[in-house]
């Protein structure tokens, strides 16, 4: 088997973005801290409401309302 080796080059096709600035690293973390107490206050809320609507029907259910 023979290696071909000519059309190996050492440098690259594109240059490489060194990251010196440091500060661009969490540009957007406010971002998805806010969406997730966003969604977690949404999904707290709508288990919130689904166990109180269990509870009261479950309290409510040998609840027997008479017309007088």
């Amino acid at each position: 088997m023979r290696d071909d080796f000519d059309d190996i080059r050492a440098e690259r096709d594109r240059p490489i973005r060194s990251n010196s600035g440091g500060s661009n690293q969490y540009a957007g973390l406010w971002k998805q801290i806010a969406l997730g107490i966003v969604v977690g206050y949404v999904v707290l809320g709508v288990l919130s409401v689904i166990g109180w609507a269990v509870t009261s029907h479950l309290l409510l259910s040998g609840l027997k309302l008479g017309t007088p």
